[in-house]
């Protein structure tokens, strides 16, 4: 992009190959509302090289992570320490990226784009998330599947400083990105965030009811990469049949269209 952003992925071998999340991923961007000139911005990375030579088949862009071990690049419960490993992993490529002067869009792979939140993202800010912090539990819920990142001395020294944390104490708990922004850390460090309506970013662990309001949508709460494509797809086929039904009938009200997913994933 012309303000040097970069859209940024991590995956590995099991949502790379006919009939992924990979395909459905960057189908949800040539079919997304304002979408599809992103497509040129998105840099796959890829956890192993059987993801990177199937990335390379269907993307132009795309990056093989060859610093990364191979027993690391299954995905894993949120639990384990390999997670936390694969999150570290994930923090220190960041980090590497915003120090040659590029802003981060980083997506899952499994969020489904179906408008631009772009112009959503503050650039006078060095983060932009979506968050929902619950006063019933006292926590945030989990995110959204997206966040942006101003490349500035700021946040370069917010992800130093987290990796330090890190590499120091190995075992510490894994915290979400929106848990983080709210730490004494990030005000001491003059990190400013912006936080995102999360009624336009939904999930499948508290799915968006208003097609019309709705940006992207994320598989959470889903482990089973079978049921994660089969929900997908019922996303995208959704988000096909609304688009589709609104151009022709201007007057007929999104109320009249639900998400069918999930489906197989655990709600």
């Amino acid at each position: 992009m012309q303000d040097r952003t970069v859209i940024l992925t991590i995956l590995n071998e099991t949502w790379a190959s006919p009939g992924s999340v990979l395909d459905l991923f960057l189908e949800s961007f040539r079919i997304g509302q304002g979408t599809q000139h992103l497509l040129n911005h998105i840099v796959v990375v890829a956890l192993d090289n059987q993801a990177y030579q199937y990335c390379t088949s269907i993307h132009p862009h795309c990056f093989h992570l060859t610093t990364f071990s191979s027993k690391l690049s299954t995905r894993k419960g949120f639990t384990s320490l390999d997670h936390i490993m694969l999150n570290q992993k994930r923090n220190d490529l960041l980090l590497e990226v915003l120090e040659l002067g590029y802003n981060i869009i980083f997506t899952e792979a499994d969020a489904m784009w179906l408008r631009n939140p772009v112009g959503h993202f503050d650039p006078n800010k060095e983060i932009t998330i979506p968050c929902d912090f619950s006063t019933e539990s006292g926590t945030n819920k989990p995110d959204k599947g997206l966040f942006y990142l101003k490349s500035n001395e700021c946040s370069i020294a917010f992800l130093k400083y987290l990796h330090f944390e890190r590499v120091t104490y190995p075992t510490y708990s894994d915290k979400s990105l929106c848990e983080t922004t709210t730490r004494d850390i990030a005000r001491k460090l003059a990190v400013e965030t912006k936080y995102l309506d999360t009624a336009y970013f939904g999930g499948f662990c508290d799915p968006s009811k208003d097609m019309s309001e709705i940006y992207t949508m994320h598989s959470t709460c889903c482990d089973n990469i079978k049921s994660k494509v089969y929900d997908l797809r019922l996303v995208l086929d959704d988000w096909i049949n609304f688009t589709t039904q609104i151009s022709a009938n201007a007057s007929m009200g999104s109320s009249s269209f639900s998400w069918r997913a999930p489906k197989k994933c655990i709600r």
